[in-house]
């Protein structure tokens, strides 16, 4: 597959549509993961916002660009108020992401992705290759927050694990990204593969967390598509150089975390043209 030279001026622009917009992102998220949620967003050039009480949400909608929804830790008050931001989001056509965190672990993970299809209409879904399986309906071996092992993309299962992306995206009429070795991405029409990134990703508990949050304002500035493969090129590449910086200096995660929200804050045009690889799947 040949390097797509204007797709990753497109994520490139992307980039700075969303430092010019600084979108606003209300993320009903992960607690485990909230504050690096901040300030990836932070470091992208967007503006955090961590409401989910249902007396404000709605006027917290009001001024966000865009709403994240991840299922990382559920409670009722916090489903309950999910949907309500969701649906007030969709009302004013701002976007909406799902990260169906751990679909397939349980019955309640399964019931509330289900919810929130039916009653939000998310315009991104951003899960692993097991949860997006799921959510269509496969029953696979759930490893938690983590991919299955027969779930992992390489090249030799890029083409069937792209067909799930691609089937999902068109039930639900909306983007479909399912993160991983290989990052596939559909909204039904037009899938891309792309293909930065470092296990180190894997080894810091959250970057899921962190880019579906970064995703939501990135699609905000450039659109579900765009702006979905621009955050996981960005995320990666930061990843391949937060990596290589550890290598460098024989440091570990704790240094690869900080460094990636390094790179990602000073991430530039040249780093996406140079660096990202990223092709289109049809």
């Amino acid at each position: 597959m040949k390097n797509d030279i204007m797709l990753l001026k497109e994520i490139a622009g992307s980039l700075k549509k969303v430092r010019k917009m600084r979108p606003i992102v209300d993320c009903l998220t992960n607690r485990v993961t909230i504050g690096d949620c901040a300030n990836i967003l932070l470091a992208c050039g967007g503006s955090p916002i961590m409401a989910e009480d249902e007396r404000e949400i709605e006027e917290i909608v009001d001024i966000s660009s865009a709403v994240v929804l991840n299922m990382g830790i559920l409670r009722q008050e916090v489903v309950s108020a999910m949907v309500k931001a969701g649906r007030a989001a969709k009302k004013q056509d701002k976007i909406v992401l799902l990260d169906p965190v751990g679909m397939g672990a349980s019955a309640l993970r399964n019931d509330t992705a289900g919810l929130l299809l039916k009653m939000v209409h998310p315009d991104v879904i951003r899960g692993n290759m097991s949860e997006i399986k799921a959510l269509c309906g496969i029953k696979g071996v759930s490893r938690g927050v983590d991919a299955a092992l027969e779930d992992e993309v390489t090249e030799e299962t890029l083409r069937e694990q792209a067909g799930w992306v691609k089937t999902l995206a068109r039930q639900y009429s909306c983007t479909v990204c399912a993160t991983g070795a290989v990052d596939v991405l559909s909204d039904g029409r037009r899938t891309y593969f792309l293909k930065n990134g470092n296990p180190m990703l894997c080894d810091v508990t959250g970057t899921g967390c962190m880019l579906s949050a970064m995703a939501g304002a990135f699609c905000a500035a450039a659109g579900s598509l765009t702006g979905m493969a621009a955050a996981v090129t960005v995320m990666n590449i930061a990843g391949e150089k937060a990596a290589a910086y550890c290598r460098e200096n024989g440091a570990g995660i704790g240094t690869f975390r900080i460094k990636l929200l390094d790179y990602i804050y000073l991430m530039e045009d040249t780093d996406i043209l140079e660096m990202g690889v990223a092709a289109d799947g049809e």
